[in-house]
């Protein structure tokens, strides 16, 4: 039935460019990011921190490779002007991203630095007005703000390290909030030339090429056949949910949504990982936490953008694919 087929695909056409759905998609890959802390807590009882990010990134080219020759070989088509491109996205958001994040976990406490990578959210925001001239309305900051405030009473809750020792830490954590506001905006400037499956295959690949040198020379390499069940079923949530289908949603809302919209749904991730661990692990749920949850949710609704200017103008190249 070639009409069915015509309105089938005008429909699909419809719900990829719509801001709403893509908002919604942000949302829920936000909350695999919340729910990665618990899976990453279970594979860190067997493999050093390093050896879950190569091993999780590792498995993840392999499945996005599979997907791409099997339903999209097209994707792997670039020329190689464009290489260093996806080179610097693969460094921005998967290779040093996660070599930042480990080591600074090493010289300051998981507490500060939950904190300060949330702020990139300000990063996103203020790297789009400047590289890419978009408004950024007096909502979006007042949103960020109390969504910030939101953030600072749950994972503030333990109380926040502000301590000399803590400064080298507390200092690469903000660079890495920092270099995944650069990916984002990056991701966000090559959209129209690139589909999410393209940027996602290279990231991937050059990310593991970027990570395997760590690995071998400064982790102890753990043999992966001694891992247990619950090893491997995080491993690879981690790499298929948190990674794949994560960062796949992620490039395309990028290509679709203002920089501003994108920032606010990082919110997301402090929420849904503190309701995870209460529904999964028994934690305790205090009225601190609950007022932070308040204010996130209060300032994803003041952030929200009035009308069509919430809504990304693609390019023709973006329109086209």
């Amino acid at each position: 039935m070639p009409g069915r087929g015509i309105i089938m695909g005008h429909g699909w056409k419809q719900l990829t460019e719509n801001s709403g759905a893509a908002i919604i998609g942000l949302v829920l890959i936000n909350v695999f990011w919340g729910a990665s802390s618990i899976a990453s807590k279970e594979a860190l009882l067997q493999l050093t921190a390093v050896e879950v990010v190569t091993v999780r990134f590792a498995i993840a080219f392999v499945a996005v490779l599979a997907i791409a020759l099997a339903f999209a070989p097209g994707a792997l088509r670039v020329r190689l002007r464009d290489l260093p491109a996806l080179a610097f996205l693969s460094v921005a958001g998967v290779s040093l991203q996660f070599v930042l994040q480990v080591t600074a976990l090493v010289y300051t406490t998981a507490t500060n630095f939950s904190l300060l990578f949330n702020l990139s959210a300000f990063f996103i925001m203020i790297l789009g007005a400047v590289l890419l001239g978009e408004r950024l309305g007096k909502n979006q900051l007042a949103g960020a703000v109390v969504a910030f405030a939101g953030v600072f009473l749950i994972v503030g809750g333990s109380g926040i390290g502000l301590s000399a020792a803590h400064l080298p830490g507390d200092l690469i954590g903000l660079a890495s909030a920092a270099l995944f506001g650069v990916y984002t905006i990056a991701a966000r400037r090559v959209s129209g030339r690139f589909g999410p499956m393209t940027i996602l295959v290279y990231t991937f690949f050059f990310g593991v090429l970027g990570l395997l040198p760590v690995y071998v020379l400064a982790t102890p390499m753990t043999p992966l056949a001694g891992l247990n069940a619950v090893s491997w079923a995080s491993l690879l949530f981690l790499a298929l949910c948190c990674s794949v289908i994560a960062f796949l949603v992620y490039n395309h809302g990028t290509a679709r949504l203002r920089s501003a919209d994108v920032a606010m749904t990082i919110y997301v991730t402090p929420l849904a990982g503190v309701t995870l661990a209460v529904l999964l692990l028994g934690e305790t749920l205090t009225a601190i936490t609950l007022s932070g949850a308040a204010l996130i949710m209060a300032g994803l609704y003041v952030s929200r953008e009035r009308g069509p200017a919430g809504r990304a103008q693609a390019t023709p190249e973006a329109r086209d694919g």
